[in-house]
């Protein structure tokens, strides 16, 4: 009778446990997404969330905007820390006009097609971490990926209350700094979320 009872109660134990997928945490500086990871983090549930960048610019030498010489101020495109959001602003204030934010949204690769210019809190990330970036792409022997140059990177943030400035980041020195948007060439690197 007593060996019923522990059958019963082993059978009962095992078929009452749930199975967990254990999966390895992300890294900086892991390939995945289409992109590097540039940024990890998890939420209160426990669930990995982070930043992508891009394995190449997408641009060497780009405008921020081609609006003319009078400038346009694109309204609530100044989040330092919600490229997304800035995009999506200057998407629908300047359609049909090119623009840093429409190189990085009309970008996919792989299956991925979520890319945004990058705010500038989110560039500055890149700034940190470009030593592991640039490391893993000088050693990927894919003749695509390109590390990131020393020179300076548009942002999706809009200088707060003027027309012709947006800033840029400087990847030599970490600066974040103010560019006319209509005149002065930057390069572009997308984003994206995971």
């Amino acid at each position: 009778m007593k060996k019923i009872f522990y059958l019963i109660t082993i059978l009962t134990l095992a078929t009452s446990c749930k199975k967990e997928v254990i999966s390895k945490p992300h890294y900086i500086g892991e390939i995945f997404g289409g992109g590097i990871i540039v940024d990890v983090n998890r939420d209160s549930k426990g669930e990995e969330h982070g930043l992508i960048v891009s394995t190449s610019d997408l641009a060497d030498s780009s405008l921020w905007s081609v609006t003319g010489s009078n400038g346009q101020k694109i309204t609530n495109a100044n989040s330092t820390t919600d490229g997304f959001t800035n995009c999506q602003a200057i998407k629908q204030a300047m359609a049909g006009y090119a623009t840093a934010c429409n190189t990085c949204l009309d970008y996919s690769t792989d299956k991925f097609d979520d890319w945004y210019l990058p705010a500038t809190s989110e560039l500055f990330k890149i700034y940190v971490q470009q030593d592991i970036i640039n490391s893993v792409l000088s050693n990927d022997s894919n003749k695509i990926t390109k590390p990131l140059a020393p020179q300076r990177y548009w942002t999706s943030t809009e200088l707060d209350g003027g027309t012709f400035s947006a800033y840029t980041a400087n990847m030599l020195t970490g600066k974040i700094e103010l560019g006319n948007k209509n005149y002065f060439y930057c390069r572009i690197r997308a984003v994206r979320r995971f």
